[in-house]
């Protein structure tokens, strides 16, 4: 199994101390947030990421199409990949909490495709249609491989067809798995045979303590966010018996104050568990194993807040070794 490192940009000395650590410690990619009201901003923590390591590829974690212009995103990230000697990704969603926040809406499927047809043909070089009538070229000529975020079944399908990665954020469960493999195999169906195969990454919350418990517990409140997001998509994932728990939350959940610890009790043991790994280092390992059985090549680890660096050492250290 291949692992990448999720970063919140809250401290950019930490940036650069975890994306150095996830370099020497054999991860294969490195994501950073974009949540601009909350963090830093995700570009220049990119910046500081790229300076502070030599090999190892980044990307934000992701961006959208709703606050940012199409041309100036494809700037910005030809320029970071500039800087990082042709190691960036791009990574794109349609935007969650950044955006409710701003009560604004997230970009709908059309808006996503437009996008990655435009972002990738700018920094490409080639001269793209930006609005009707009007045609520009930008200075660049890089290839960035372009990855979405994706949770509901049209996304995931647009996704298999048009980008060159995934990151899929509807939990790490085997019928989950199943569910999203189906919506690839269609999407792929009508993928460009210049793309190449499709990396699909599942992520997961991971938090990991000599209590196992305790490293359980910790994260609940950060899993409600998440799950809100994925549900608010579909629940053509979810078993009919989980359903009510879900439109509990669903109903119950504070966008403007997503951070609240008022959503703790919304969190089930099935929620928990569909959206993270936790416990000790030996209960992660016989996680991951189970995953890599029904077909989990890749995971982005995004560790609590609480914790970080605790579980970031456990994992490289105690967990990776046996997952390789």
């Amino acid at each position: 199994m291949r692992f990448s490192l999720h970063l919140v940009p809250d401290d950019l000395g930490l940036i650069a101390k975890r994306a150095r650590f996830a370099e020497e410690n054999g991860f294969g990619q490195v994501w950073v947030a974009e949540s601009h009201l909350t963090c830093r901003d995700h570009n220049v923590a990119l910046a500081v990421a790229i300076l502070n390591t030599k090999k190892i590829p980044l990307g934000p974690g992701v961006t959208n199409p709703v606050l940012h212009d199409n041309s100036v995103a494809a700037s910005a990230i030809a320029t970071l990949d500039e800087l990082s000697g042709g190691r960036v990704l791009f990574g794109i969603g349609s935007g969650d909490t950044p955006v409710y926040t701003l009560g604004k809406k997230m970009a709908k499927l059309a808006a996503m495709r437009e996008a990655i047809r435009q972002i990738r043909g700018l920094v490409g070089g080639e001269e793209v249609e930006y609005a009707p009538g009007v045609k520009v070229k930008m200075w660049c000529k890089r290839k960035i491989p372009v990855y979405t975020s994706a949770e509901g079944p049209k996304t995931i399908q647009l996704s298999a067809e048009i980008a060159d990665g995934v990151i899929i954020g509807c939990g790490v469960f085997k019928e989950t798995v199943d569910w999203v493999e189906g919506h690839i195999r269609e999407g792929g169906k009508k993928r460009g045979k210049s793309l190449g195969p499709l990396d699909v990454i599942y992520g997961a919350v991971v938090s990991l303590g000599r209590d196992g418990r305790e490293a359980r517990e910790r994260v609940r409140a950060r899993v409600a966010n998440r799950a809100h997001h994925n549900f608010r998509m579909t629940l053509e994932s979810v078993p009919d018996e989980r359903k009510p728990e879900i439109r509990h939350l669903l109903g119950n959940f504070d966008v403007t104050d997503w951070r609240s610890p008022k959503h703790v009790a919304l969190i089930t043991d099935y929620i928990l568990d569909r959206f993270t790994i936790t416990g000790t280092p030996e209960d992660c390992i016989r996680r991951l194993r189970e995953m890599e059985g029904y077909g989990v090549k890749s995971l982005m680890i995004d560790p609590p807040v609480q914790g970080f660096d605790e579980t970031l050492e456990m994992f490289a250290k105690e967990v990776m070794p046996h997952c390789r």
